[in-house]
């Protein structure tokens, strides 16, 4: 692929796990050459998962840590930590700011975030300064930058069944065995039981749905795609 077709992809989730719903949509560009970054808007810090005995920024460490290794597996280009705050994700105009200005610097075609009928709320407002941070980025003067981006961003969010906007499935067949390498990853840390097959099940599932082994669902906004001319 040359390097004027392709194509940078963000992944913008709240914490480090939280983007195991969109591996193997992220492995299928990467794979195809394309610009793949990770970023979340917090470190995680408040987790659960960790001893009592854990520090605050113990447990930041440990979470970009994972953040990072799941770049790896996936062969992300980079990875980003905005942090934040878990558990303060308001969706503020700094918040918003801060999302804009990556947008601005990292030029994505598509965004892959939450939707906005999540009812974590650090998830449901990633998900909405993914959305308004599009806009955002359009403006010098509310990124303060000296660029901007005005460029089409095509947003996808993880399909709920509250959302109107349309459904697109993404073939992840060939990339399972790198979701089952993200999941394991995660999986051995914070011993997670039956995950394997809740990923494995739900991608069966979507698969049925578009006629392949497995896939992954998504609602997506801002897809200026010319309609097709022929209906087979």
């Amino acid at each position: 692929m040359d390097e004027s077709d392709k194509k940078t992809i963000i992944a913008l989730f709240a914490h480090q796990d939280d983007e195991l719903g969109a591996i193997g949509t992220l492995k299928n560009h990467v794979d195809r050459g394309d610009n793949v970054i990770l970023a979340w808007t917090t470190n995680g810090e408040l987790t659960s998962l960790f001893p009592d005995d854990y520090s605050v920024d113990e447990v930041k460490k440990e979470r970009r840590i994972h953040g990072e290794e799941i770049g790896k597996i996936v062969g992300a280009s980079k990875t980003i930590f905005l942090d934040l705050g878990d558990g303060y994700i308001e969706n503020t105009r700094e918040q918003r700011k801060a999302v804009a200005r990556m947008y601005v610097e990292e030029k994505p075609n598509a965004v892959i975030s939450f939707g906005i009928f999540n009812n974590h709320s650090d998830h449901k407002n990633t998900g909405i300064m993914a959305y308004e941070a599009i806009k955002f980025a359009r403006v010098n003067r509310l990124v303060e930058m000296e660029e901007n981006y005005r460029k089409n961003i095509v947003l996808y969010s993880y399909f709920t069944r509250e959302s109107n906007l349309p459904v697109k499935y993404f073939d992840v067949t060939d990339s399972m065995d790198t979701i089952k390498e993200a999941l394991n990853y995660y999986a051995s840390i914070y011993k997670w039981k039956d995950a394997k097959q809740w990923i494995t099940d739900r991608r069966r599932a979507h698969g049925m749905e578009s006629n392949c082994k497995y896939a992954e669902k998504f609602n997506v906004r801002f897809d200026e795609s010319k309609p097709d001319k022929y209906i087979v």
